[in-house]
């Protein structure tokens, strides 16, 4: 089933505009002021482990489309979201 719906994300068509599938994304988070970097990839892919995020995860989904200096919320379970401002992006 996966393999039907699989699609080849072009390497050509990722940009260092915007998040997409196949992009580095580095973040600073707003309150710590630590620094990190995490490749965006589908869910198969994922390896938070590795800073391989998907998607569909809360950081994945909350970061994709956005742009360089954009400050994203991400929800957590107890107390106020995670807010992180993209400082970079790579293709």
């Amino acid at each position: 089933e996966k393999l039907r719906n699989a699609s080849v994300i072009d390497k050509k068509s990722v940009t260092g505009d915007v998040v997409t599938v196949g992009s580095t994304v580095h973040v600073k988070d707003q309150k710590t002021e630590k620094s990190v970097k995490y490749k965006i990839v589908g869910s198969a892919e994922a390896k938070p482990s590795e800073n391989k995020l998907s998607n569909e995860s809360p950081v994945g989904k909350a970061l994709m489309g956005k742009k360089r200096n954009d400050i994203v919320s991400v929800p957590v379970p107890r107390g106020p979201a995670r807010r992180l401002k993209i400082t970079k992006i790579e293709a």
